[in-house]
């Protein structure tokens, strides 16, 4: 989930992104909005924002920087997150012919994506990536 904010008062606002550790809440300004994204359910393909969920967001943000915002124009999004069973991402070849996969890195998506990016553009030019950890193709 994410919640984006317009700032109305640039001064209580954060300058840099910030990680809230107490809720797991990750902070992200982007001019005059601030970004507020966390949180993850388990609930197979669906996408139905949880009300709860979203308000959630919103009320911690105001605790921490209270009258950055009106929480009334706050705008919700979700998406999905595929996960593996062992939480260990798919990177390789697929059984399908030239079919390659990053994907399963459920909530480190945007975390480790561009680093599985570059080990799977290695594996594709049939070099060793630099980082040596187990792949977990679906060959």
């Amino acid at each position: 989930y994410s919640a984006t904010l317009p700032v109305l008062d640039p001064a209580r606002a954060p300058q840099v992104s910030l990680t809230d550790d107490e809720y797991k809440l990750v902070y992200s300004r982007f001019g005059d909005r601030l970004r507020v994204a966390g949180t993850a359910e388990l609930n197979g393909y669906g996408m139905a924002l949880n009300p709860v969920r979203c308000e959630a967001l919103v009320r911690r943000t105001l605790e921490l920087f209270p009258g950055v915002s009106d929480p009334a124009q706050a705008l919700f999004w979700t998406g999905l997150r595929p996960a593996t069973p062992g939480n260990v991402p798919y990177i390789g070849p697929s059984r399908v012919q030239g079919l390659f996969l990053n994907t399963g890195h459920g909530t480190l998506g945007w975390t480790h994506g561009c680093g599985s990016g570059r080990a799977l553009a290695d594996l594709m030019s049939g070099r060793r990536p630099e980082v040596d950890f187990q792949f977990q193709g679906m060959a």
